[in-house]
């Protein structure tokens, strides 16, 4: 570990503090100002009509007063870990609903993640090594294809040919619970087809150009010219140095698994945080979306400075000194 990396990371874990607090001091306002009224989305029409009883909701919500003082009081109770309770979901607790709603959500961005990895690293290997082939060009208008592709004109599609079409699969994850284990693959397999295509043409597009820049250094035309087999100098050097920038795009994706994919997950009707997250949207209810938020944009965060951290332990080249760092 290199001398510095110690106090690198206390000084960026350090510049987290004032960073989440602009975070939730952002995302209050925003909400805030957003049209629309909890009040209203939560009772029914004959309430609604009658100013009293709408008084009397602000009031026991806190909506009556200042935004400044419910924002302290909001900040207050992060603090301590109390995110509050929902204005809707029968007032659960919101760290208790997003704990309901977070397995399903790291199940499906999990698997998604992790086959795109395992597809997209050697194909863009190969790719590289192969420049200009058929090989080489076919992935790379795959690339093109796989992130110009809407995820939700995709998944609609998918839906209408696969299931409701030729009905080999679900096209709703309803009644998954029910399922056997055997037959649980038909409800998962589509949501995770939408979720890996965009990651397989992401990730090797980036290991593509990574091993390229990597394969045409200085050291690798040295360690030919030493007798090195062109294999050897391919895996041997050139892979070990290509796969350290993946270690900052993999990280970056990391708290897609915690956040959820809001679309996908309403479309597939997939229990996790991005159907909480657009249910709590539709009926404005605030502690919802601002826990949702905040876990969310807190998880990127973190991850950054850790990325930073890894990249730094893994690549000697980068330098943690006095002066910041970084790479």
């Amino acid at each position: 570990m290199q001398p510095g990396l110690w106090a690198f990371a206390v000084r960026r874990i350090l510049f987290l503090i004032p960073l989440l607090i602009g975070l939730t001091l952002v995302m209050f306002l925003l909400i805030h100002i957003a049209p629309g009224d909890p009040v209203t989305a939560m009772l029914s029409p004959g309430a609604v009509a009658n100013p009293a009883y709408l008084e009397q909701a602000r009031k026991n919500l806190g909506l009556d007063q200042p935004l400044p003082v419910q924002y302290l009081k909001w900040l207050g109770n992060v603090v301590q870990g109390d995110l509050g309770n929902a204005y809707s979901f029968n007032n659960k607790p919101v760290l208790s609903l997003i704990g309901e709603r977070l397995g399903a959500t790291v199940e499906l961005q999990g698997i998604s993640l992790l086959i795109g990895i395992l597809i997209a690293v050697p194909v863009g290997i190969l790719s590289a090594t192969r420049q200009y082939s058929l090989l080489d060009n076919t992935v790379t208008i795959g690339s093109f294809i796989g992130l110009a592709l809407p995820n939700f004109w995709l998944a609609l599609l998918l839906q209408f040919w696969l299931g409701v079409k030729l009905g080999w699969v679900k096209t709703s994850s309803a009644g998954i619970g029910d399922a056997s284990f055997a037959n649980q693959w038909k409800y998962w397999l589509l949501p995770v087809i939408v979720l890996t295509l965009p990651n397989i043409a992401y990730f090797a597009r980036f290991m593509r150009s990574s091993m390229l820049e990597v394969i045409h250094q200085d050291y690798m035309t040295t360690a030919r010219a030493k007798g090195l087999d062109n294999r050897s100098a391919l895996y041997g050097h050139a892979l070990r140095n290509a796969l350290i920038p993946m270690v900052t795009v993999i990280g970056l994706q990391l708290p897609r698994i915690l956040g959820g994919a809001v679309i996908i997950e309403t479309i597939f009707a997939w229990p996790g945080i991005g159907m909480l997250a657009w249910t709590a949207i539709g009926k404005r209810d605030y502690p919802v979306i601002l826990g949702i938020t905040l876990l969310t944009g807190a998880a990127i965060m973190i991850v950054n400075v850790l990325v930073d951290i890894v990249y730094a332990l893994v690549d000697p080249r980068v330098s943690v000194g006095s002066s910041g760092g970084g790479h």
